[in-house]
């Protein structure tokens, strides 16, 4: 259910991104705030909130992807907008999803994970 009050136009797809953790369980700080914004900006994953109209019309192709579904998409791909529920979504363009992920799958960039 899209509650962030962004409704996407077009070709976009709105997507919830995997948060980015702050700390570990055991209140380790991972970053600071501006190393996480970073991280949350590279980071792949995350589920579909809601679509435009016209996603993937052009290719003549079935969307392979749909509302609710676990997905992979483009390094760095879109802009960040923060709803009216204060979360952090990201606007991208259907050609930017490239799989859809089981929700027993975690991909994690190994670039973000290292000494970790």
């Amino acid at each position: 259910m899209n509650t962030s009050g962004i409704n996407p136009c077009g070709h976009r797809i709105l997507i919830l991104p995997r948060q980015i953790a702050k700390k570990t369980a055991s209140g380790i700080i991972m970053a600071t705030d501006n190393l996480r914004e970073r991280e949350q900006m590279a980071n792949t994953t995350g589920v579909v909130v809601a679509m435009g109209p016209t996603c993937y019309l052009e290719d003549g192709f079935k969307p392979w992807c749909k509302v609710g579904d676990k997905v992979a998409f483009a390094k760095f791909a879109g802009l960040v907008y923060t709803g009216r529920d204060g979360a952090d979504y990201r606007m991208v363009n259907d050609g930017d999803v490239t799989a859809v992920l089981d929700d027993d799958v975690d991909l994690v960039d190994p670039h973000l994970t290292k000494g970790v």
